[in-house]
């Protein structure tokens, strides 16, 4: 009988889990994004292609890290995946960012690839530029983003 419920405590903390944005390129865009967007870069690189890492690290380098830590507290800015496509091992989650300034809700698409059955957000400089983060450096007074590969 005690084997029975535990089993089934088991199973229904796993389904809860994962339908809490653990699992799938969704929870893995969420965690992705609520993580850089606070400051938490090291987090974030736990849901990041090798690519998308060094970008992150780029980012850090010019002082990106903070800036986006600053504008996540002041905005009160979320995050909610409002379409997913998957085709085999990539996928595109629309993301709506919100916040509470009042201004507009913005779409991003987030690119990911699956990876040793992982779902990883996969950045680079063409993407950066369409979700405006490449603006991140140019606050920061770098002009070297460009020049990166």
């Amino acid at each position: 009988m005690n084997k029975t419920i535990l089993k089934t405590v088991l199973v229904s903390c796993f389904f809860i889990l994962t339908a809490c944005g653990g699992g799938g390129p969704e929870g893995a865009t969420i965690n992705f994004l609520e993580s850089m967007y606070s400051g938490d870069f090291e987090t974030a690189k736990q849901y990041a292609t090798t690519d998308t890492k060094s970008m992150l690290s780029m980012l850090e380098s010019f002082g990106a890290k903070d800036q986006f830590a600053d504008k996540m507290k002041e905005a009160d800015i979320s995050f909610k995946v409002v379409e997913t496509k998957i085709d085999g091992d990539t996928a595109v989650c629309t993301v709506k960012m919100s916040n509470s300034e009042g201004e507009d809700d913005q779409n991003m698409p987030i690119s990911l690839e699956k990876i040793e059955g992982k779902w990883l957000v996969k950045m680079d400089k063409e993407s950066m530029k369409k979700e405006g983060l490449d603006k991140a450096d140019k606050e920061t007074g770098n002009s070297d983003f460009e020049d990166q590969e």
